[in-house]
């Protein structure tokens, strides 16, 4: 498909709508950015833009036109109808991109569910319009009465999140049974193309899918890495772009949520990038750490390095490592320095305590036990008609929370 892409703003983000749609199988034919503050509340660029947009369509023959702002559905029809083709916005084409991604039953329920969030608030108003004239983007929905449509995708939203909790409490189940098992968990993170799946593949020695187009990993891959004599399983999860829609976010919940619930993150960057470039995206990914409500350490890999010039590196190094946590200079293309960021790994993953707990057989002790569950690392229960002997594993002292009578039978420091 023919793709024009339309921007308000920075050529950067000209430049990642171009990649995005190109990640979406288009052929990107031609691009307009205006620059001009504020907004035309009809068609979202002004009036002169909208004449020179539809030029450009005719010339290019392009088959669908993509904004990098969120489209009203009363735009977007007033669009379609003064340049004659389908017209999209930004969150519209990353959906298009994760559609195409999908490979697996959790993310395609994820991928439905945020088209049916992003479909809500619009339902009403595009049924509205699709009666009044046929337009490119709007054919079909003109046999829904609009109580009808709207009714029908709150349905298939509660459905749909209904799949999703159930694969999220599996997903749970499995997490608790790897740490019972004695495995730290750590998660890749950071924006999509820095080479992460790259990365697992060098650390694991196991083959996931790499490519130079975004977003190529939207579900969650784990591979078991030996990290000086502890078990760990390694995570890769979907990249991060800027301005990540609220919906997406929300929709990749349970996928998003391995991070935040993991011992250790790994920030994977492409420190190949222009300065300006890694700056934008560093500030983009503390924003999406911010929002997740990321409070797990974190190691930074500055990937990429094999196509710099050591005094580059040197320099961007200076300039940039104040962005960074922990930051390790590696190529997971060649191995370079991937032991140093074992290293960093190791030393960056809490050290454990071992306890072994008696605790007393009551709703409080069970209240207890499910907080001992979800922060720590619980390898084996008995129970008792008085009381449950509880052995775990915690980078914190648990008694500090523990209810009256429970008592310690045994502690040591062991890694």
């Amino acid at each position: 498909m023919r793709a024009l892409v339309v921007c308000r703003g920075k050529y950067s983000e000209l430049s990642e709508l171009e990649e995005l749609a190109r990640s979406a199988g288009m052929d990107v034919v031609g691009r307009l950015l205006q620059r001009k503050e504020g907004e035309d509340p009809k068609y979202k660029i002004g009036v002169g833009k909208v004449k020179e947009l539809s030029r450009l369509v005719k010339e290019t023959k392009a088959e669908v036109v993509i904004f990098s702002g969120e489209l009203s559905p009363s735009q977007a029809y007033n669009l379609a109808g003064e340049i004659g083709t389908e017209v999209m916005d930004r969150t519209q084409l990353i959906l298009e991109v994760f559609s195409k991604r999908s490979g697996t039953k959790e993310s395609k329920l994820q991928v439905e569910l945020a088209k049916l969030r992003y479909e809500l608030p619009r339902a009403k108003e595009k049924v509205k319009l699709a009666k009044m004239e046929e337009r490119p983007g709007f054919r079909g929905l003109g046999r829904y009465e609009v109580e009808k449509y709207y009714r029908e995708i709150r349905k298939r939203m509660i459905e749909t999140r209904k799949k999703l909790d159930s694969i999220r409490n599996k997903r749970t189940s499995v997490r608790r049974r790897r740490r019972r098992s004695g495995f730290d968990l750590i998660s890749l993170a950071g924006y999509t193309n820095a080479g992460k799946s790259t990365l697992l593949n060098s650390i694991a020695s196991e083959s996931v899918e790499c490519g130079e187009e975004m977003f190529t990993t939207i579900r969650t891959t784990t591979r078991r890495v030996d990290l000086f004599g502890r078990k760990a399983l390694l995570t890769d999860t979907v990249g991060f772009i800027e301005n990540m829609p609220s919906l997406v976010l929300e929709a990749f919940f349970s996928t998003i949520e391995e991070i935040t619930l993991s011992d250790l993150v790994v920030w994977v960057v492409d420190f190949s990038e222009p300065v300006r470039e890694i700056e934008r995206k560093a500030k983009s990914c503390h924003k999406i750490f911010e929002r997740i409500g990321l409070k797990t350490p974190i190691v930074t890999a500055l990937n990429k390095i094999d196509l710099l010039e050591e005094e580059e590196i040197e320099e961007k190094y200076e300039k940039l490592s104040r962005y960074f946590h922990n930051p390790v200079l590696i190529s997971a293309k060649t191995g370079r320095n991937l032991d140093g960021l074992k290293r960093a790994m190791f030393s960056s993953l809490p050290r454990l305590k071992r306890f072994i707990l008696s605790v007393p057989n009551v709703p409080n002790g069970y209240r207890f036990m499910n907080e001992l569950e979800r922060k720590s690392r619980v390898i084996y229960r008995h129970y008792t008609p008085e009381e449950v002997l509880v052995d775990l594993e915690s980078d914190r002292d648990p008694t500090k929370e523990a209810p009256e009578g429970t008592g310690v039978l045994g502690m040591e420091t062991w890694r």
